[in-house]
Order: C-alpha cells, then sequence, then structure tokens
C-alpha cells in the first residue's frame, strides 16, 4: 500500500466516524450495528498501520541500498584504471578520480575549479575551447584525440570520450570526461609509420639497385656501365648531379669519365678532367682504402646554395678502380639507406668492369690463340710429314751397328736404335690420331658387337706381363655376364691400354692397377684405378696436349704427354664420357660408353 492509498483510507475512517456522532441522538440507531462498524473501522486503521510501518522498512531498505550503490559508485569513480573528470559546461573542474590526479600530476585540491584548458598542449587550446562550446549543440557523447601538458610533464597523448549531462528541460548542466592515456599507442605507431617508410624507401632502393644491376650486368661496355650507373642514381635518389671517375694509381690521377646533372641543374661539364689525388689527400686516402665518406661543402657566395656530397669508391677483391660522387641539396646528410644504396651500385660497377675488363682480354686471347691454332696445324703437318722421310740417321747408326767390334757393342747400339725407332713411329701415330679427332675427320670407325668376357681377359694379358716386370699387380674386376656391347674394337683398345700404361707409368713397385668393368642395359663403365695419387692443382689440367705430371714418372719412360689427350676425344668420338679423381692415394679414371651408340656419329 502506498502513501496515498492510506491517507485516502484515513478519510474514510474519519467520514463513517463523524457519520456516527451525527446520528448518535437518532432514535432508530442499533448500538450493536455501531459497535461493528466501529470494530471494523478499527481493524481496517490496525492493517493500514501494519502496511504502513512495511513499507517504511522497505523504504529504508532502498534508501540503504541506494547509499551502498552510491559508495560504490563513488569507490569505483575515484579508483577506476582510467581518468574521470567532471567539470561545468564551462570546463571547470568539479570533480576528478584517482587516475586523473596521477595523470595531471597534481593533488586533488589543486585540481578543483581550475578550468582543463590549462592541461591541454598549448598548441591545441584553441581547438579544445571550440569544442568545448560545440559541446552544448552536438549530441550527448563525443571523441577525440588530444595532447595532454600534465603539471611538470612531458606531453601526453590522450583518447577523450566526453558525456553531456542534461537536466529535465534538455539543458546541459556538466560534463563527464573520460581520458584515456594512448602515448604508447601512438609511439608505436608513428614507429610503425616510420617503419613503414622505411620499407617504401628500401623497397624503392631495392627496385632501383635490381634494374641499375641488371642494366650494368647486361652490359660489357665499360662505358655504358659507368653512364647507366651515374644516371640511374642520379634520378633515384634525386640528386642535384652524380658522376664517376677512373683511377690511375701508378700515376695518382683520377679522370672523371661521366657526369649527369638534374633538368634545371646548371652544373659545369667536368669530363675529361684530370684531377691529381695528392690535391686532395684526406679523401683520396679513405676512398683508395675503400672507405665511403661524405661532407658538406661551405661557400660564401651567396648565388651558390650549401652541396652536401657523397664520395664512394668502386671496388673488388683486387682494389680499388674508380669512385662515385654523388652531390645532393645541402639541407641534409645523405641517410644510411642512400648509402647502402650507393654502396651496392659500386660493388655492381666494380664487378661489371671487371668482367668488361675480362671480355676484352679474353677477346684479345681468342684472337691470338686462334693464330696459335694456326701455327700448330701447320707444325703438325710439317712434323708428321718430316717424321714420315726416310731416317737417314738410324740408317746411319744402324750402318755403325753392322761394324762394330764386340758383341756388346753391337748389343748395345740395337736397343738403342730399336727405343728410338718405338717412340718415333709412337710419337707419328699419336700426332697423327690427334690431328684427325680434333679436325673431326671421318675416323675409320667399324662397330662391332664385342664379348668383354672374353675380349678383356686376352687384352690384360700381355700388359699383366709388363706390371709383373715392374713389380706391379694388374687386377681385372669383370662380371660374369655382361649386356651386348657393340663399339670400335680398335678404339678401345686404344684408350684401354693408353689408361692402364698411365697407371703403370706413375706406380710405383709393389703399386696395384685395378680395370673393372661394369655394365646396365644402357651404359658400360669401366674403371681404370691406380695407387698413386695426384696433386689436385693438376688434376684440372690432366687431359691437356703434351701435359706431362712434374716429376711423377717413377720409371723414367718419357713420352709425348699425348696420351691422355687422345684417350679424351676418343671417348668424345665414341659419345661417352671420361672423369677423373685422385685422392686417398689412389687414382681413378672413370670412362662411361654406351652399349649402341647412335648411328649419326
Amino acid at each position: 500500500m502506498n502513501l496515498e492509498e492510506f491517507i485516502k483510507k484515513i478519510k474514510t475512517l474519519r467520514q463513517s466516524s463523524s457519520h456516527f456522532t451525527e446520528d448518535k441522538n437518532s432514535e432508530y440507531l442499533d448500538p450493536l450495528l455501531i459497535y461493528e462498524q466501529l470494530l471494523t473501522a478499527l481493524e481496517e486503521l490496525q492493517v493500514a498501520e501494519a502496511e504502513l510501518v512495511q513499507q517504511n522498512e522497505e523504504l529504508q531498505i532502498t534508501r540503504d541500498l541506494i547509499d551502498q550503490e552510491r559508495q560504490r559508485y563513488q569507490e569505483l569513480f575515484e579508483f577506476a584504471p582510467d581518468s574521470y573528470i567532471v567539470t561545468d559546461v564551462s570546463g571547470q573542474i568539479q570533480e576528478v578520480n584517482e587516475a586523473a590526479i596521477a595523470l595531471l600530476n597534481l593533488p586533488k585540491i589543486s585540481l578543483i575549479r581550475k578550468p582543463l584548458s590549462v592541461f591541454i598542449a598549448e598548441s591545441e587550446r584553441a581547438i579544445f575551447r571550440l569544442r568545448l562550446q560545440r559541446l552544448q549543440q552536438e549530441p550527448t557523447q563525443q571523441e577525440w584525440e588530444m595532447r595532454l601538458q600534465p603539471r611538470r610533464g612531458q606531453p601526453l597523448d590522450v583518447a577523450t570520450t566526453v558525456a553531456v549531462v542534461r537536466d529535465n528541460w534538455a539543458r546541459p548542466i556538466m560534463l563527464r570526461w573520460l581520458l584515456r592515456d594512448i602515448t604508447a599507442r601512438k609511439q608505436g605507431e608513428r614507429q610503425v609509420k616510420k617503419l613503414n617508410a622505411e620499407l617504401m624507401q628500401r623497397s624503392l632502393f631495392e627496385a632501383s639497385l635490381k634494374r641499375i644491376r641488371d642494366k650494368v650486368r647486361e652490359s660489357l661496355d665499360e662505358s655504358q656501365i659507368l653512364q647507366t650507373a651515374v644516371q640511374e642514381l642520379a634520378i633515384g635518389l634525386h640528386l642535384r648531379a652524380c658522376d664517376t671517375a677512373m683511377y690511375d694509381l701508378q700515376t695518382g690521377t683520377s679522370t672523371v669519365c661521366y657526369q649527369y646533372s638534374a633538368p634545371g641543374v646548371l652544373t659545369p661539364s667536368v669530363v675529361g678532367q684530370v684531377i691529381q689525388m695528392a690535391a686532395f689527400p684526406d679523401g683520396y686516402s679513405q676512398l683508395q682504402q675503400a672507405q665511403t665518406f661524405q661532407f658538406c661543402e661551405i661557400t660564401t657566395d651567396p648565388a651558390r646554395s650549401q652541396v652536401a656530397i657523397l664520395a664512394c669508391p668502386i671496388a673488388d677483391h683486387e682494389g680499388v678502380i674508380g669512385d662515385l660522387w654523388c652531390f645532393s641539396d645541402g639541407e641534409r646528410a645523405f641517410q644510411e639507406a642512400e648509402v647502402n644504396l650507393v654502396q651496392q651500385i659500386a660493388d655492381q660497377c666494380a664487378i661489371a668492369i671487371r668482367q668488361a675488363r675480362l671480355y676484352q682480354t679474353a677477346q684479345a686471347q681468342v684472337e691470338e690463340l686462334a693464330k696459335l691454332n694456326l701455327l700448330k696445324d701447320d707444325f703438325l703437318s710439317t712434323v708428321s710429314h718430316e717424321l714420315r722421310t726416310p731416317l737417314a740417321n738410324i740408317k746411319m747408326a744402324s750402318q755403325l751397328l753392322q761394324i762394330a767390334s764386340t758383341p756388346e757393342q753391337r748389343e748395345k747400339y740395337l736397343k738403342v736404335l730399336q727405343g728410338e725407332c718405338d717412340r718415333e713411329a709412337a710419337l707419328i701415330n699419336d700426332l697423327l690420331d690427334l690431328q684427325r679427332l680434333e679436325s673431326n675427320l671421318q675416323s675409320n670407325f667399324v662397330p662391332e658387337a664385342i664379348n668383354l668376357s672374353t675380349w678383356l681377359p686376352n687384352l690384360i694379358t700381355s700388359l699383366q706381363l709388363k706390371a709383373k716386370a715392374h713389380r706391379q699387380t694388374l687386377q681385372l674386376d669383370l662380371p660374369i655376364s655382361l649386356p651386348v656391347f657393340i663399339i670400335d674394337q680398335g678404339s678401345l683398345e686404344r684408350l684401354l691400354v693408353e689408361l692402364l700404361h698411365n697407371a703403370y707409368k706413375y706406380t710405383a713397385a709393389d703399386g696395384e692397377i685395378i680395370l673393372q668393368v661394369r655394365a646396365t642395359s644402357a651404359v658400360t663403365t669401366f674403371t681404370v684405378r691406380n695407387q698413386a695419387e695426384i696433386p689436385a692443382e693438376q688434376l684440372p689440367r690432366i687431359f691437356d696436349k703434351f701435359y706431362r705430371i712434374p716429376h711423377a714418372d717413377r720409371w723414367k719412360q718419357g713420352g709425348t704427354g699425348l696420351g691422355l689427350s687422345l684417350v679424351k676425344r676418343l671417348v668424345e668420338q665414341l659419345q661417352g664420357t671420361v672423369e677423373v679423381e685422385s685422392r686417398g692415394g689412389w687414382t681413378t679414371f672413370t670412362v662411361q660408353l654406351p652399349n649402341h651408340p647412335s648411328r649419326n656419329e
């Protein structure tokens, strides 16, 4: 029962009592009826009183809850992690919580009734006051970011949320401010923005580097390489000018080769200018040590502006060959990324210039080799003809042999003559065969099916006797079953004999030589291994014509140095491959030949 109903019920009882009083002299008034009516009114009054007491208790409970909530709200307000400020509509502080006190760096008593605008960064106060005026016409809640200036502290970035409190007539009566410190976030955003800018710049620089690198690597013209680098650098870095020079360290001079100036920039030409390095010792001393440096040229001429200069050497592992000079406006220094770009381009220029010079050298060598090759062909033709003529000296020696007085002399001269004749014949054969193979002349190759299981042991027998004479062991590692092998028998015999002769020529006494044969359905592999190791630096030249390994002929047999060259050419003619490796005290020659060579070879 609410208060209004209770009052209404009291009024009804009062009217009933008055009615009884007015009718007390009535002769028709029944006492019993009156008693019952009074009793009923009294009961209703007691019920109303009980209801009123209950309502009072409920009201007290509600009031206690409201007080608790008010206290809870105040505690939440005071100890909230974010800064809360209450101001009047003009922005004068009325209430602050602990977070706001810490944020503004002043005690609470010093903040109350102080304008909030005094804590706004001076550069943003005008905007703040304008927003404060507009709050009365704008929606209830507004959000923005601003710079806060605490007392005796560094400026802070804060996210601001302001709510307008209005009365029953919608008139603003106070402002509630929520301030959240976002300085760390803003610093992170600025850092991300800076990193993005650096990444963008790096991406542009990498694109420039790739473009320049591709251009200079495609060219074998030193002039084109330098011109491209200078122009692309000036455009890519927005330079006033850029030039490059080549060094002559013997004369101590630097000659400017190319120069590029930005459109609209008047720069006197220095192309062809020869600079004495001694005139600028500090700078060229650093450049010759492959060091990059930059400086600012200061002038007293008001018509000339200051210029920032970056000097970078063009150098590789062989030394410094030139330099790059970049000229920019003097208001700023060259950034690290720009310096790195110039250095990388200088490195690419050094590589490209070395390649261009090597190419020019190689071209000259090719021309010279062509001349030497003609001379060699003439020499071989002349030698072969000369060696085919009757050997007059040998005939004369044979005549002297006939009149030798003792058997010992005759035996001695006979062996000498026989050895010389064999050596002459071998040289003739080797020279003729090599010339024929190198000239790609049609050989008398007759492919035929060979049964290696029976053919190889017969070939090895005579060679084993020669190895035995040197106290060497020649072993044949041959599978029981081999596929059909079609090849020119004479060529195969020649290359195997050459390899085995080479093996026991360089194998010491009691050494071992192994000929191993393995085959698949397509290829047969011949491996000749001997107990002798070839120095690593000699391996690349092992198949060169006339080349013999120094001080390695254990049996002093001599030779022409054409054996392995013949092997290589024979293998190529037979459509196969030959490889050599030497390690662990063993040298291994591996020859792979097709079981069925193609017909067009």
